[in-house]
């Protein structure tokens, strides 16, 4: 079975350029379970590896505006995904002004930030866009 192009719209840079994967969202009632690509800026290593960034796995409920992190995969440069890794943990208030915050904007509020920056259809499309954009310190 094909799997669907993916569609990651850019959502916040800082320490990390943060797309969420809008084809992945799937929904019960107003609670969205979601992927986020973090890209990591350019040269990331971990130990002798080196990194694109990873996928954060989270649960954001759009009315009491909470999020539950539910593990992180990361991807290797080249595109190589590792296994998710850590269990879901107890959903917590969003705190306003951070990369959590602008990712529950896009998924619940239809918010789009960067409208001049296009939507990726790769990992590789993401980080580079994402990546210059961490350099530069770019704001919506």
């Amino acid at each position: 079975m094909a799997q669907a192009p993916l569609e990651l719209r850019l959502a916040d840079v800082g320490r990390f350029a943060a797309f969420v994967d809008m084809g992945g969202i799937a929904w019960t009632g107003r609670t969205a379970r979601l992927r986020v690509l973090q890209v990591a800026e350019d040269g990331f290593t971990a130990g002798t590896e080196a990194f694109w960034g990873g996928w954060r796995y989270e649960v954001i409920d759009c009315d009491a505006r909470t999020i539950a992190h539910a593990g992180f995969s990361s991807v290797r440069v080249g595109g190589r995904e590792g296994p998710v890794s850590g269990d879901l943990r107890p959903a917590a208030a969003i705190p306003a002004g951070s990369a959590d915050a602008a990712v529950a904007r896009v998924v619940c509020d239809a918010w789009r930030p960067y409208a001049s920056v296009p939507v990726a259809t790769s990992l590789e499309q993401a980080v580079t866009i994402g990546r210059p954009l961490i350099a530069t310190g770019a704001e919506p």
